[in-house]
């Protein structure tokens, strides 16, 4: 584009010799801005495709053997939309023609059953339990997009020969950031363990796996470090018990000490060496009958 500008600019400069003024530039720089901004939008457009391509492929940023393993672990699973719940542990997806050959699927949740009634409660209780299940399954996963993986083939109830009808279908579900739901409600009492089948991937995964696991190494390492200071404390009392047995040694320092602390004594005892002094007698001092008995005795 730009070197047809140029070639039109040289054309009309041919055609208006007697032109005094000098062409403006604008035109120019408008299709330069023109040519500029449609290479950006074409430029735009593989990127574009490149980023919806990762996002469905579920790839995420990592080391290439875990962006490997997560696209084998994704190729086993299928993404759908919630419609509606059926029930405490069943709800509808559409637009599943690719993989069941149905436009309507009613995805029950597998090794898992509906909570019983048992002796205890009555009929309204219990139709109220399972109320509270179906809500709980309502809001985890309606009108959500979900993982979703078919049980084995001998697990599955047999299909309506209509079909504009829904076909059942058991499996395991996941959110979209990959917690476990069919654990979950499992988890929370919501639904009752019941293994019918095997599943490798009946756990969290992707996202939630990884926070499962970073919760682990966090507790692991607080156990450690609570482990490694009570170590530490054990340690310390063996230390001050074993200093408290060992034997005193006085050493120069303690005899030296011994020594003055006796010198002292024997000088206070022996009055620093001072002599005693005689006590001062008063004469006017009254006499008692034993004390004169005495003086007559003396004088005698």
């Amino acid at each position: 584009q730009a070197r047809l500008a140029l070639t039109w600019r040289a054309r009309f400069l041919r055609t208006t010799p007697t032109m005094a003024v000098r062409p403006s530039r604008r035109p120019l720089s408008l299709l330069l801005l023109a040519s500029v901004l449609a290479a950006l939008a074409l430029a735009e457009e593989p990127v574009a495709e490149l980023a919806a391509d990762a996002a469905a492929e579920g790839v995420v940023e990592g080391a290439p053997e875990e962006m490997d393993e997560t696209k084998k672990m994704l190729a086993q699973l299928t993404i759908g939309m919630v419609s509606e719940v059926v029930d405490e542990r069943t709800f509808e997806i559409r637009d599943a023609a690719a993989k069941t050959g149905r436009k309507r699927i009613h995805l029950r949740l597998g090794n898992v059953a509906a909570p019983k009634k048992g002796a205890g409660p009555s009929e309204e209780q219990h139709q109220a339990r399972l109320g509270e299940s179906k809500a709980a399954l309502e809001k985890l996963v309606g009108k959500q997009m979900i993982w979703w993986k078919a049980a084995p083939d001998e697990h599955q109830p047999p299909k309506p020969d209509d079909l504009e009808a829904a076909a059942v279908v058991i499996g395991d579900v996941w959110m979209i950031d990959g917690r476990h739901v069919n654990s979950m409600l499992a988890k929370l009492g919501h639904l009752e363990r019941e293994e019918l089948y095997k599943e490798e991937l009946a756990r969290d995964i992707l996202t939630a796996e990884a926070d499962v696991q970073k919760k682990k190494a966090y507790k692991d390492l607080e156990e450690a470090l609570k482990e490694s200071d009570k170590q530490k404390r054990k340690e310390a009392e063996e230390r001050v018990k074993q200093e408290k047995m060992k034997p005193v040694y006085f050493g120069m320092a303690g005899w030296v000490g011994l020594g003055t602390l006796g010198v002292i004594v024997v000088a206070a005892l022996c009055n620093f060496g001072r002599p005693a002094q005689k006590k001062n007698k008063n004469m006017n001092k009254k006499r008692g009958p034993c004390e004169k008995l005495w003086m007559k005795l003396k004088g005698a």
